[in-house]
């Protein structure tokens, strides 16, 4: 019988964009804890082939905290690390951020980009919503990325809707609310282990990266 060759799994670049603009502060403890915990699940997993890149932004600056380094290289969050100021320029952070990963990802990585923010654009000079969106299905279609969303609270939600409406990765949304956050971070943990052992369909990892909704998926913040 012939050989039947598996399918090549090529090595993960995660590219994580982490609002941190003022209104983020509400789940400031929520968000370093978060993370913390989900690097600490990824760091189990790993067996030496993801990269990682993370950038935090507000309207001061957009900042690349660490550029497609392995994995062991990253950093806990502190209150140092990540401590919420300003604006939210979130068009020109998603923008900048997928043309820096371009440059990262080369078509040697699979490519999950991740964008968790609580709040709407109302800062950006240089990107707007038409032209994020459409980039973000040029990385969808013809580079083969796969894009994901941690929408926070009400304003975080409807972002998310709005910069991936039409693009293949639009069920892509995780909605969580502020005392929720670290919940969400836990769910993306199983999240991205799957997508980086992943081999399958494009599309499926594409449309389906979170899987079954649960609680963790709210509408708003409670009262």
């Amino acid at each position: 019988m012939p050989t039947v060759k598996k399918p090549k799994n090529k090595p993960t670049l995660v590219a994580f964009l982490l609002d941190r603009s003022g209104s983020m502060l509400q789940c400031q403890d929520e968000t370093i804890n978060g993370f913390n915990t989900y690097l600490k699940e990824l760091k189990s997993k790993d067996h030496g082939n993801m990269r990682f890149t993370l950038t935090q932004f507000d309207s001061v600056s957009v900042d690349v905290i660490h550029d497609g380094v392995p994995l062991a290289q990253v950093k806990k969050l502190t209150d140092e690390t990540f401590a919420p100021r300003s604006f939210t320029p979130l068009y020109d952070a998603i923008g900048k951020t997928i043309r820096a990963t371009e440059a990262k990802a080369t078509g040697k990585y699979k490519v999950l980009f991740v964008t968790l923010t609580d709040g709407q654009e109302n800062s950006s000079h240089e990107w707007k919503q038409g032209t994020v969106n459409a980039l973000i299905k040029e990385k969808e279609e013809k580079a083969h990325w796969t894009f994901a969303y941690i929408g926070v609270g009400k304003e975080g939600w409807a972002a998310s809707q709005t910069i991936s409406a039409g693009t293949m990765s639009s069920s892509n949304i995780l909605r969580s609310t502020h005392a929720d956050t670290g919940k969400a971070y836990a769910r993306f943990a199983g999240a991205t282990a799957c997508y980086a052992s992943s081999t399958g369909n494009v599309l499926v990892s594409a449309q389906n990266l979170w899987g079954p909704k649960d609680s963790t998926d709210k509408d708003e913040d409670p009262a």
